[in-house]
């Protein structure tokens, strides 16, 4: 074979090699980022069920605590009888049996509590880790590409309409020139409202003016806040994924009409 064409053919082969390279490791990434907020999620469900479980047993462990009491205090209460009317019909021996018996009750409950106690502190390390890994991800993203913050989605699918944009306007209800922190975007009563990216929501509820409004920190550091929802699908502490319905479109708080407002900071 021609010493030239190996040449040729070595160049290909290494070429070809390099680029299976950057795309392997480019798909490695996003799995890896998409995993990562998976894991996130499943996190965030293992604290709530183990917290649920704690929840229960301190319910159970009250409970039987209480019934012990009350045992203790029937005996109490038979030592005070006079001694000529005490009837026996429940010998001493089985009554220290049901003692013992919630005794131990108490005491495995205790030692389940604990277990889960571990357990659900293990998952809050391991969820502040995913946060920060997401967050150190997000970070070297806006560095690489010389970005204040990463692009999400459009939040209403069909409706692209502004009908009051960011900036100075004349408040639709005080008449006053004020700024306007967000943009209002028309649409039908409850319209699906999309998280425009991966975040964690720190707040779900009521609040004056906004009616009902999600907020979203989101692991780029932004702050995405939807408001005057009809109603809130997902609730504070929630892990939610770009493009997940996290409300429905609505005119609660001070409102001119069916509208929602996405402010970000």
């Amino acid at each position: 074979m021609d010493e030239n064409f190996k040449k040729v053919i070595l160049h290909l082969f290494v070429s070809l090699l390099l680029v299976m390279s950057v795309s392997i490791n480019k798909m490695s990434y996003a799995f890896g980022e998409e995993n990562k907020l998976d894991m996130l999620i499943e996190n965030k469900e293992k604290q709530s069920y183990l917290k649920a479980k704690i929840d229960e047993l301190n319910n159970r462990l009250e409970s039987k605590k209480q019934e012990l009491k009350n045992d203790g205090q029937d005996d109490l209460n038979d030592d005070n009888e006079l001694e000529i009317v005490k009837l026996s019909f429940i010998q001493e021996d089985s009554i220290s049996d049901e003692e013992e018996a919630i005794k131990s009750d108490i005491n495995n409950m205790e030692q389940e509590k604990e277990t889960l106690g571990k357990q659900l502190q293990d998952e809050l390390i391991e969820g502040v880790q995913l946060e920060k890994c997401l967050e150190e991800e997000a970070a070297e993203k806006l560095s690489s590409e010389g970005i204040d913050f990463i692009k999400g989605i459009w939040p209403l699918k069909e409706y692209k309409d502004i009908s009051s944009g960011y900036g100075y306007r004349i408040h639709p209800i005080t008449n006053i020139k004020s700024f306007h922190k967000g943009i209002d975007i028309p649409a039908p009563q409850d319209t699906d409202i999309l998280a425009i990216d991966d975040g964690i929501v720190s707040f779900s509820g009521y609040q004056n003016g906004y009616g009902n409004v999600v907020k979203i920190n989101h692991f780029d550091g932004k702050t995405t806040i939807y408001a005057h929802n009809n109603y809130n699908i997902v609730q504070e502490g929630d892990i939610v994924k770009q493009g997940q319905v996290i409300s429905k479109v609505g005119t609660t708080g001070d409102s001119t009409g069916i509208m929602f407002i996405l402010k970000l900071k």
